[in-house]
């Protein structure tokens, strides 16, 4: 019984050494096989950021010049071995690809567009003729992939199919494996597309993309080169005894064997099966892009090795049960303590290496380095260093192993936060701080580290958990939106917010030493021109280099800042009086005077600049601003160039101004307006053939405003616009009145303002006036003035042209004050020229005068124009004008402008006899 009970005890500890050594050999390959899937499934993760990085890098800008992709790409490249090439694939039209051909060849010789030869993989051969082609346009490194340079990739079925799939879903998309055209046919990898469409967005639609993509980014991945490096980085391939093999599509369709490392199961007699024992298989899947591959991992285990523990207590128990049935009465007690020892150890050993090995795979796991420091050792020497460390700071777990844990941060060592730490870890306490450290390569890294000690049984520190948290993108970021908090993004000047930081600290330092603060704002006049001519990219530019020159002129404690479009603030110090704050601002004003290159373009720029000094113009930042800008405003208006120092009769007529404009808005909502008319006089009848509409602002508080007060300032604020077009509507509706109540075809003259003639709707306005009132276009006769046609004279002519068309009458006002281009004049489809009154004024009693007055008129009736002179008060200017041929009149001789009921009385009069006297 006793030889009977040791053999049975043999055997069922045999089992559960087997059942342990089982378990064991079955974790560590899990845990092998683990390792090697995730190095593989990160290292496609990283090519598919990759392509990701180059397609984000298109989209952050409208157009990437060749030497841009190199510069973007090549470092990618470099960083990650097994990328063959990046590449930038344009799609070229059938229409387009002789002139995008002989673009390249300029560079590159002989170029043309490739595709696959029928006959071999790797071949290529010109393209045959097709509406569309996927051109390799960019490729880096050109170096060993030149063949790939101008292939066509929309020729290649599997690739098309890769690309048009791209397209439509916006993602990253990767292909079967292909046999690669670089290295002769010999290589097989992987194309991973990325679509790039027009804009910074992707299309929410399908049919949106496909009408907006313009091309792929494209990584191209030797699987081989990928796997193996990978594998061999991180040390996974000295173990011969692993193998490991990646399965994936190919073109057509089939799952085949893309690499494979190490051995596979065996194949031999029974004696070969008893000696290598179990086969160890993992399978598990990998979704690269979109495409799903198989890793396998696979082990031969050796029979004796896995089983000596096994065999080896089967040994032992035969022998101890022999023994004890020799010496069961000496040993029974023995045997029992044994028994029992046996099984606490064994479930000991079981718990405790379930614990290490779930303890183990959550530090592995952990995306942030985690790191098992010596709390006993000098130094503190590394003990442990999770895979996360390798990624952060480029340093192989094994290579970190016995190093100081000062390793990691670097030369900079002299930082609180470091203090902090080395005083946590002498005084074993936790502790937490922000620290500056480097990667292998001398990066900085801005990280949050958490120190934790670890305790022994007996209470001591043996250990120390260090966990390092990256969170220098999250600073940086946060660095950035500081800047453009407080920065103008285009030029790099202060922006308002940093503006009056900068003016009220300037104010606080001179207040101590009794010093003034001189506030200037600099306006570059005529700005506007740049933006229309050369665009808005040329005018960003020019504010840069006059930024840069303005930040050059100033001295140290003085600021600059760009408050908006073309303003310029500057506060500057250490000006003991005007005078030598009159001479810094001309530096400054002399610097942006000089001649400025823009392109092929050579332009000289002035300024107006206005001045307001601490504390005698304003006591605070935002009261020293508005002050300068209204003595820049001041200055504008006397003619621009220039510089005003503030005066406090400055902000009256600001105030006035601003009064005058709300008053304005506030009248034309209010129908405040009113019109008066004045006739015109046909010279050889007598009778009033027309009248000239002209508006009249009667102020509820102020009464009559004249036109001279306010017109200018509708101009400005963009008023004019409805002002003017209820001037229209008015004037033809009351016209249309008189016409009705039988007083003749009369004409209504309404003057157009140079807002007005640029509107984008004014013939439209124009017509529906007509429509909605019924006046015919004839009846109505458009004025414009010569300066506001020569603005933009072939634009002003094919207004004219369209109003021609409708039927309207064009005259020119004012004539001979403006430019009086006989040239343009020809051309113009006008049918009335107005004589200014400044020349009827001048006429009688002056030889030169009259000259010019007659030449006028037989100019006119030269170009088969009517002639009307406005501004008549005399007898003798009227029998001048009809002693010359003039036309028609209009002036205070017949009749001064009155509203529209006296008028009428007039017009029903008939005839009109001139005054004798218009006093």
């Amino acid at each position: 019984m006793t030889c009977l009970l040791g053999i049975m005890l043999t055997a069922a500890l045999c089992g559960v050494v087997r059942t342990l050594e089982t378990e064991r050999a079955d974790a560590e390959f899990a845990q092998r096989a683990g390792v090697r899937v995730a190095a593989v499934k990160q290292a496609f993760a990283d090519a598919v950021d990759a392509a990701r990085a180059v397609n984000l890098f298109f989209r952050a800008s409208h157009h990437i010049s060749r030497e841009e992709f190199d510069a973007f790409a090549l470092p990618l490249v470099a960083n990650h071995g097994y990328l063959k090439a990046i590449v930038f694939q344009r799609f070229v039209s059938a229409a387009e690809r002789p002139a995008f051909e002989a673009e390249r060849r300029a560079f590159w010789p002989n170029f043309q567009i490739r595709e696959r030869a029928a006959d071999s993989p790797t071949g290529l051969v010109r393209a045959g003729e097709r509406p569309l082609y996927l051109v390799n346009d960019y490729v880096a490194p050109i170096l060993g992939n030149a063949i790939a340079f101008g292939d066509d990739a929309w020729a290649y079925p599997p690739q098309r199919q890769v690309s048009q799939t791209a397209i439509d879903a916006g993602e990253p998309v990767a292909s079967p494996l292909v046999t690669l055209l670089q290295g002769g046919g010999g290589r097989r990898g992987i194309l991973i597309s990325v679509p790039v469409y027009r804009g910074n967005e992707r299309p929410v639609d399908v049919l949106a993309r496909r009408a907006a993509v313009i091309g792929h980014t494209e990584v191209v991945i030797d699987v081989a080169l990928l796997v193996d490096g990978t594998l061999h980085a991180v040390r996974l391939l000295d173990d011969e005894a692993v193998g490991l093999s990646l399965h994936g599509p190919d073109v057509d369709g089939q799952i085949v064997t893309a690499y494979r490392h190490g051995p596979g199961a065996r194949a031999g007699g029974w004696l070969s099966r008893v000696g290598d024992g179990d086969i160890l298989r993992h399978v598990e899947p990998v979704d690269i892009a979109g495409s799903h591959w198989q890793v396998v991992v696979e082990e031969q285990s050796l029979a004796f090795g896995r089983h000596a523990g096994e065999l080896v207590t089967l040994a032992l128990g035969l022998v101890l049960s022999a023994a004890t049935a020799m010496l069961v009465q000496q040993r029974v007690a023995r045997t029992r303590r044994i028994e029992t020892l046996v099984a606490q150890r064994t479930a000991a050993l079981e718990r405790a290496t379930g614990s290490l090995r779930v303890y183990e795979r959550a530090m592995a796991s952990s995306a942030n380095p985690i790191l098992l420091v010596n709390a006993r050792a000098p130094g503190y020497p590394i003990g442990y260093a999770n895979p996360a460390c390798e990624r952060t700071f480029g340093y192989a777990p094994q290579e970190l192993a016995g190093q100081p844990l000062a390793l990691l941060l670097g030369p900079d060592t002299d930082q609180p936060s470091v203090h902090a730490l080395c005083a946590s870890l002498r005084q074993q306490r936790e502790e937490n701080a922000l620290v500056t450290m480097h990667t292998r390569d001398g990066a900085e890294l801005i990280s949050d580290v958490y120190i934790a000690p670890v305790r022994r049984a007996d209470g001591k520190v043996g250990h120390f958990v260090v966990t390092v948290y990256d969170v220098t993108t999250a600073k940086r970021y946060e660095a950035e939106l500081e800047s453009h908090a407080r920065y103008d993004t285009l030029t790099g000047l202060a922006n308002r917010a940093l503006l009056a930081d900068r003016i009220e600290r300037a104010i606080a330092a001179a207040a101590a030493t009794g010093a003034l603060v001189w506030v200037v704002l600099l306006d570059v006049d005529h700005f506007k021109l740049i933006n229309d001519t050369l665009g808005r990219t040329a005018g960003d530019e020019a504010l840069r280099l006059l930024a840069t020159r303005i930040r050059r002129t100033l001295r140290p404690l003085d600021t600059a800042a760009r408050v908006g479009g073309d303003d310029f603030v500057l506060v500057l110090c250490g000006c003991s009086d005007e005078r030598q704050a009159a001479t810094r601002v001309k530096q400054l004003r002399d610097a942006v005077a000089e001649p400025l290159q823009l392109g092929s373009q050579h332009l000289v720029l002035g300024c107006s600049a206005g001045v307001a000094a601490w504390p005698a113009d304003g006591t605070d930042a935002d009261t020293l601003v508005k002050h300068a800008e209204i003595a820049m405003y001041r200055a504008k208006s006397d003619g621009r160039n220039a510089v005003q120092f503030y005066a406090p009769h400055m902000n009256a007529q600001a105030f006035d101004r601003l009064a005058l404009e709300s008053a304005l808005r506030r009248a034309l909502q209010e129908q405040q307006f009113t019109l008066h008319f004045q006739p015109q006089i046909a010279l050889a009848t007598g009778r009033v053939v027309g009248t000239e509409a002209l508006i009249r602002w009667r102020h509820p508080l102020l009464g009559t405003i004249q036109p001279e007060r306010f017109i200018g300032l509708a101009e400005e604020t963009g008023l004019i616009v409805p002002i003017g077009a209820w001037v229209m509507q008015t004037a033809c509706r009351q016209n249309r009145q008189w016409q009705r109540s039988g007083l003749g075809p009369l004409r209504i003259a309404v003057n157009l303002s140079a807002r007005q003639l640029a509107e984008p709707g004014l013939l439209d306005s124009v017509e529906r006036v007509l429509h909605e009132t019924g006046l015919p276009p004839a009846s109505l006769e458009i004025e414009l003035t010569e300066s506001m046609m020569m603005g933009d004279i072939e634009s002003a002519i094919h207004t004219m042209e369209c109003f021609k068309r409708m039927g309207v009458k064009l005259s020119i006002d004012d004539f001979g004050t403006g430019y009086s281009s006989l040239q343009y004049l020809k051309r113009l489809p006008v049918d009335v020229l107005k004589i200014d009154r400044s020349f009827v004024q001048d006429m009688v009693g002056s030889a030169d005068g009259a000259a010019l007055v007659d030449a006028i008129i037989s100019l006119a009736h030269g170009l088969r124009m009517h002639v009307i002179a406005e501004g008549v008060e005399t007898i003798a200017q009227l029998d001048f004008l009809r002693g010359a041929g003039c036309d028609s009149v209009q002036g205070h001789v017949y009749s001064r402008p009155q509203t529209g009921e006296r008028i009428e009385v007039l017009l029903r009069a008939g005839h009109i006899e001139p005054k004798t006297s218009t006093a």
